[in-house]
């Protein structure tokens, strides 16, 4: 359970630590005294977004602490356990820091931690039900949520939730991939024009410069051979070439050499270049003997370079990006060719999960109908205590068929959702000898009060909740009925710890412990404040909420009649 709270920098709160116990904690208090915002306090503290404008003005940061008594609450100490957070001891201790700047830290048992895991953690903790809340009765979406919580199938839930998003992840990869065919098909043939075309020519990586180079020989080839021709009578066919020169040196210098042996080297230097140029002749004569004067030759390596012209008009600027540009088509169609292999593999998988949602779906929905079956029994029984005696309740559990879609039962195709395949709605009739007919539609405010605190107390006893907290749950009702809520607050305190906001005092009277919240100005400076009040007190309290400004003596004596 709550056992102490402390507040500091919050709104109008300077500085506050309540102590709470055991069964049904009142607090009551005139309008704008900060009631709503004690509990906006430990709503942050339950891990509820807050703004920066919470923080006391001139204060650098708020902070809220709670201590809660977990000695037989093992969900939360798994949890713990789980987070890796002290689960030794009876004790948690929950704190939220907001900064100014509107950030704020997260601690459990005084270590830094996420906020995800104090939300978690809350759950297991308290049920906090806010001015406004008993209206979500008046949305039929919510009444999904409180059939799960009362029939406890929120594991089975998370399995459906999970399948139902796998089954949709593998429909909208097959939906992406379908659509990619489609477009693929409208360009298949284009695409396939485009690779016949290129293919046809067939470019090969530095073709076209090994092209380019046979194209300049076979242009130039008689100007090749004329030039390796005079080159080769100058070297060595006449008495004027050059090696008949060169010889004729050489007989001069070995004569020398034989006059003084330190020519000799001239020599040897004048027979090497001899031989070089013999070489050189013999290597030209040899490259004018490959030489080619084929004119067929030279236009088809022109009209190849034709081709390559086309290409790289079309795909280039160079030979090398249209070579990108085949393999590009080529891994395009191929990916075509391999997408209805894939499609099929998805649509597999995708039956798969169908199967999966379908069956873990049908076995929520079951579940729900017993819940169903027994919150029908049980709604009216609570209903009877709050003043509700010939109340009929009923769970309407449908599911919704669609013309088409990806799940089918047996002949019809029903519309899944990530909580599954039912549309759950409360009826009830307030008036015997009539229909049911949808909450939504005919109850009334004090209805729909009674009818929250109805599911509130057969939910928490049904998750095992600690802590309920009611934050005027008594709008719409007052006088006999009044009296019977806050008897069934006070019956409900004895297997939970309530903490109640009420400005009537039918159900203040029943309370264990009561709590006056006050307002006060110092220095120009307004705060909030809390006290508990001793008996005689109580009574004077709860005289006010009978009188209002003026308390006299019969209403101090109704005071002392309630609180008996």
């Amino acid at each position: 359970m709550l056992k102490n709270i402390f507040i500091k920098n919050f709104a109008i709160v300077d500085e506050l630590s309540i102590s709470f116990q055991s069964g049904l904690n009142v607090f009551t208090g005139e309008t704008g005294t900060g009631k709503s915002i004690i509990i906006g306090a430990i709503g942050a503290l339950l891990g509820d977004k807050i703004a920066a404008s919470a923080v006391r003005d001139g204060a650098e940061k708020a902070i809220i602490e709670g201590e809660f008594d977990i000695h037989n609450l093992s969900e939360v100490k798994s949890f713990l356990r789980k987070i890796e957070r002290d689960d030794e001891g009876n004790w948690l201790i929950l704190r939220r820091e907001i900064n100014a700047s509107g950030r704020s830290r997260t601690f459990i048992n005084d270590s830094p931690a996420k906020l995800d895991d104090l939300i978690v953690l809350s759950d297991f903790l308290i049920d906090l039900h806010g001015q406004h809340d008993h209206q979500s009765l008046l949305k039929v979406e919510s009444h999904l949520d409180f059939l799960d919580a009362y029939g406890r199938t929120h594991e089975l839930r998370d399995d459906v939730s999970a399948l139902f998003k796998t089954a949709e992840k593998y429909r909208v990869e097959i939906e992406s991939l379908k659509k990619k065919q489609e477009e693929y098909n409208t360009q298949e043939e284009f695409l396939r024009f485009q690779l016949k075309e290129i293919d046809a020519i067939a470019p090969a990586e530095g073709e076209e410069d090994e092209l380019l180079a046979e194209e300049k020989k076979l242009a130039n080839a008689q100007t090749i051979l004329e030039k390796i021709n005079t080159i080769s009578n100058s070297i060595s066919l006449d008495e004027s070439s050059a090696a008949h020169l060169i010889s004729r040196c050489l007989v001069h210098l070995k004569q020398l050499a034989e006059i003084d042996d330190q020519l000799a080297v001239h020599v040897n230097e004048a027979d090497s270049a001899l031989i070089i140029l013999e070489e050189i002749s013999q290597s030209l004569q040899m490259y004018a003997g490959k030489i080619s004067t084929d004119s067929q030759q030279l236009d088809e390596i022109r009209n190849r370079l034709a081709d390559f012209s086309y290409l790289k008009k079309k795909y280039g600027p160079g030979i090398g990006d249209v070579i990108a540009k085949r393999n590009e088509i080529f891994t395009s169609l191929k990916k075509l060719d391999s997408l209805d292999e894939e499609i099929e593999n998805l649509r597999k998988e995708w039956k798969k999960s169908i199967d999966a949602y379908l069956d873990k779906a049908l076995a929520l929905s079951h579940a729900r109908t017993n819940a169903g079956n027994q919150l029908t029994k049980h709604i009216p029984q609570v209903l009877q205590e709050l003043g509700m005696a010939q109340i009929e309740f009923n769970v309407q559990i449908q599911q919704t068929e669609v013309a088409l879609g990806w799940l089918k039962l047996k002949d019809k195709f029903l519309k899944p959702g990530i909580k599954g395949i039912d549309q759950i709605e409360f009826f009830i009739n307030t008036n015997p000898g009539q229909r049911t007919q949808p909450l939504v539609q005919i109850a009334s405010g004090g209805e729909v009060s009674r009818i929250m605190l109805a599911l509130k107390s057969v939910v928490a006893h049904a998750v095992d909740i600690p802590v309920l907290i009611f934050d005027e749950i008594d709008s719409g009702i007052s006088g006999r009925i009044a009296h019977a809520v806050g008897q069934k607050m006070k019956s409900l305190s004895n297997t939970h710890q309530i903490i109640c906001i009420t400005h009537l005092p039918q159900i203040a009277s029943a309370g264990d412990w009561h709590f006056q919240v006050e307002k006060t100005t110092h220095n120009g400076i307004t705060s909030t404040n809390v006290r508990a009040l001793a008996r005689d007190e109580r009574e004077f309290a709860i005289a006010q909420l009978l009188a209002g400004d003026k308390v006299t003596q019969p209403h101090l004596d109704s005071a002392k009649e309630l609180l008996k």
